[in-house]
């Protein structure tokens, strides 16, 4: 299994037979048979090469010293200046040709050296550098994901620097910085980058900045195409970490580094980190959205409502709270509720494509095709940015629903279906649509096909705009959404219940789903 390189204990010695495979950027990296493989080609590297690689992808976009180099790849032995010089030449110029779509490697003179995994901005390399290089013992309760994350989460604040006041310049930043990231687009989220890094450059001592930038470079990986999201999740880690170095109960640094854990399949490590988390920072509204997103992944809708009106009432000016609450309402069985959230947000952020289309198929799959029919009709107010052929995939469902007509319903069908091979999003709206129509064994092999790879692969590019899957992730709500109760009522739902893990998840964890009749099947 290839999986990406995030372990803190970069002075831990290289073992290369016990190393597993990772990937930097388009290169897939295997320690075990000192191999780079990728878009250009294939090397084999010395021993000691690939051991320096491996140390330094522990630690991606971090410093390592000389010392620490030779701790854990000459097992702290005295080497000459000489032979460290010739392995990192090496591995400049591997970088250069076989890895050039991987990393590149930098040297911070009489420091030590970086890695920069792919699609690392180097707009942010001066930031990265004006943080000091860190005690070990700092570094290990800082690290990012797993039992690291539970020990920055709940580090004690014994170590940590006295802040120093902070110029009206950097708050002005900061400000700024948050409230581009609201809406959730990709150009207020690259305008956050900007503002934050600013800021943190005014101020490097600014915990909430910091934590502010982690969040923003992980909003952007859904805007970041695959073989980059190594280098940009790289740097929200850093910068989270800086975060927490600074101010170990900075919250927003501990959202990142949450957001940033994998959890599709998944469930209950990433359950486990989240409660962990909410319980240092109670009522943080961007840990409360986590909560919650993750809770509809799991059929427990009625619960993430809570939780999304928490992030709500935390932060009501963020988007994605307001949608996960209008979608998690929905779900739940409480549609005046639900309608009268998204019409609230909509009046707010007219056009948003994320809430413009969460009412549509509110209106579309609650009895009310025709009114949905209406609000596609309206030009003036469609999401904006979307192409037009990408809303009619959607209408094209709506127009079916209203008319009954079978000639309608069939068409829909084949153009959700033709679509669902084009995008995880395209995808993920067939499986709704299919099950709505009656079609379940088109809709059961769309969710073979997005989740297993079976029949067909989808593509990580969500739809015809440059918006990705974030690490292969695919989202299961829509699975527990209404228009999939024919699905769910089907007697191979248990099957792709078991298949996707989340049988396993209610089980163990004694948390089943709001239905769980189908759960036990």
């Amino acid at each position: 299994m290839v999986t990406t390189v995030q372990d803190a204990g970069a002075n831990r010695p290289v073992v290369l037979a016990r190393e597993h495979p990772f990937r930097l950027g388009a290169v897939e990296v295997r320690p075990a048979t000192r191999e780079l493989v990728g878009p250009g080609g294939r090397e084999v590297l010395e021993p000691r090469v690939m051991q320096v690689l491996v140390a330094l992808a522990r630690a991606p976009g971090e410093i390592l010293t000389r010392d620490d180099l030779t701790e854990s790849c000459w097992d702290g032995r005295v080497v000459g200046e000489d032979a460290l010089s010739r392995v990192i030449s090496r591995l400049r110029r591997a970088s250069e040709g076989v890895g050039r779509e991987g990393w590149t490697l930098e040297t911070v003179t009489k420091v030590g050296y970086r890695l920069l995994p792919s699609g690392h901005d180097p707009l942010a390399s001066p930031l990265a550098l004006d943080a000091p290089p860190r005690p070990d013992r700092r570094r290990a309760l800082a690290a990012a994901g797993g039992a690291g994350l539970v020990a920055a989460l709940g580090a004690g604040a014994w170590w940590a620097l006295r802040p120093e006041p902070v110029s009206p310049k950097a708050r002005e930043l900061y400000e700024k910085g948050r409230e581009a990231m609201r809406p959730g687009l990709r150009e207020g989220t690259a305008q956050a980058r900007g503002f934050l890094r600013e800021a943190v450059t005014e101020a490097p001592d600014y915990a909430e900045a910091w934590g502010a930038l982690a969040l923003a470079y992980q909003a952007s990986l859904r805007f970041t195409a695959p073989a980059q999201q190594a280098g940009v999740q790289a740097q929200a880690e850093a910068a989270a970490r800086r975060a927490l170095e600074l101010d170990p109960n900075e919250p927003q640094a501990s959202a990142a580094l949450a957001l940033l854990a994998p959890v599709y399949r998944n469930w209950a490590a990433a359950e486990r980190l989240y409660l962990q988390a909410l319980k240092l920072h109670a009522r943080e509204p961007e840990l409360e959205f986590i909560y919650a997103r993750l809770l509809s992944g799991v059929g427990r809708m009625r619960e993430g409502v809570a939780h999304a009106q928490a992030a709500v009432a935390g932060d009501e000016f963020a988007v994605w709270h307001q949608q996960i609450l209008g979608m998690t309402l929905w779900a739940a069985g409480r549609l005046e509720e639900a309608d009268a959230a998204v019409a609230k947000a909509l009046a707010r952020w007219p056009g948003h494509y994320a809430l413009w289309f969460l009412q549509l198929n509110i209106l579309t799959f609650s009895g009310r095709a025709d009114r949905a029919v209406a609000m596609g009709a309206d030009a003036a107010n469609r999401p904006l940015n979307i192409p037009a052929a990408d809303v009619e995939v959607n209408l094209s469902v709506a127009r079916a629903l209203a008319s009954g007509a079978a000639a309608d319903i069939q068409a829909a069908a084949e153009l959700n279906l033709d679509r669902a091979r084009r995008g995880a999003g395209y995808a993920e709206n067939a499986i709704t649509a299919l099950s709505a129509f009656g079609r379940l064994d088109d809709a059961f092999a769309v969710a073979r096909a997005m989740y297993f790879g079976e029949g067909f692969a989808t593509p990580g590019q969500r739809f015809s705009t440059p918006i990705y899957a974030v690490g292969g992730t695919r989202h299961t709500h829509i699975l527990f959404l209404p228009p999939a109760r024919a699905m769910r009522a089907d007697p191979r739902f248990p099957g792709l219940m078991r298949d996707l893990g989340l049988a396993d998840y209610w089980k163990t964890s004694r948390r089943p789903p709001d239905d769980p009749s189908w759960a036990r099947a």
